[in-house]
């Protein structure tokens, strides 16, 4: 075994072993007015130590920072992408962002990072996104740390102008279900009749392979398509496979609905709409730990076969 392969495999091996951390205490989320989790707040740490516990050794010598594993504090100022490209920065970043997945995030995520129904949350670990990312040479179809880092950072739907889907959401088709914004961008005139929506549910039923009523999925697709009327396809795509920039679901697929794919249920996202929220932690973690799990999080997800 050459040098390089002797670096490469204590590298790893590093690792593998600061991946089995214990678990600390985990997030508190504060719900705002409308229901949603809007910030949140995190039990504080106790430092970091200069070396890790005794378990963590090497033919009796306890690990130290160094040559294979960069020191917490030597994420904070570095471009997140370049972190994900170093093993020795990549190795410390998959330690902290364990720890901090574990205290933060877990509770909505779960444990596995395949999300908790209940909550509402989707599935970390296939290579399904829901916001499109700021790659310019993939036009933000190859997803990167940074990616990832901003969502953490800014959350979904927070209120402020740099958080995901901050203009898009599922608008209530039943106008008293509108909150101000919606009401300010697209009025109170009810768009569709009951009818009408049960139509448009049945067309949904038929893209997402269930049973449904032909004729009414039949009407139901003209009124999807029809940026009179139904006007989904504005956000979810002709084919209903949905638009990353906008974070919409891909309608094709029942297994990706977050809120059920059960006829009853997509009539009330219709009805209600949805405005599902993820709370920002810019003010929460601290710069090292924002850029630690989003880099864990990013080595948890699947690849598209291209990138």
């Amino acid at each position: 075994m050459n040098i390089i392969e002797v670096r490469i495999t204590m590298a790893f091996l590093v690792t593998l072993l600061l991946v089995a951390c214990d678990k600390p205490n985990r997030v508190s989320l504060e719900p705002s007015s409308s229901g949603y989790a809007t910030s949140a707040t995190v039990p504080e740490q106790q430092s970091e130590p200069d070396v890790f516990e005794d378990e963590f050794t090497e033919w009796g010598k306890a690990i130290e920072y160094g040559e294979f594993l960069a020191e917490p504090k030597e994420l904070r100022s570095l471009p997140i992408n370049d972190i994900a490209k170093s093993m020795r920065l990549n190795a410390q970043a998959m330690y902290l962002g364990d720890a901090v997945y574990n205290r933060a995030c877990a509770d909505c995520h779960g444990n596995d990072l395949k999300g908790i129904a209940e909550m509402r949350t989707p599935d970390l670990t296939d290579h399904i996104w829901r916001f499109t990312g700021d790659d310019f040479a993939s036009v933000g179809t190859k997803k990167l740390p940074s990616d990832v880092e901003w969502t953490v950072r800014h959350g979904i739907r927070t209120g402020s102008t740099k958080a995901r889907g901050f203009d898009a959401n599922m608008l209530a088709f039943n106008p008293s279900f509108r909150n101000e914004k919606d009401k300010e961008d697209f009025g109170t005139e009810a768009f569709l009749t009951g009818k009408e929506i049960d139509d448009v549910v049945e067309y949904v039923l038929q893209i997402s392979g269930q049973l449904h009523n032909i004729d009414m999925a039949n009407r139901g697709e003209i009124l999807f398509r029809d940026n009179r009327k139904g006007n989904c396809y504005d956000c979810h795509g002709p084919s209903g496979t949905g638009i990353p920039t906008f974070g919409s679901t891909n309608l094709t697929r029942k297994d990706l609905y977050l809120y059920g794919a059960d006829r009853e249920t997509i009539r009330q996202s219709i009805v209600k709409g949805r405005r599902t929220q993820m709370p920002a932690f810019e003010s929460v973690l601290t710069d090292e730990e924002i850029k630690a799990v989003s880099i864990f999080v990013w080595h948890a997800a699947e690849r598209d076969t291209d990138e």
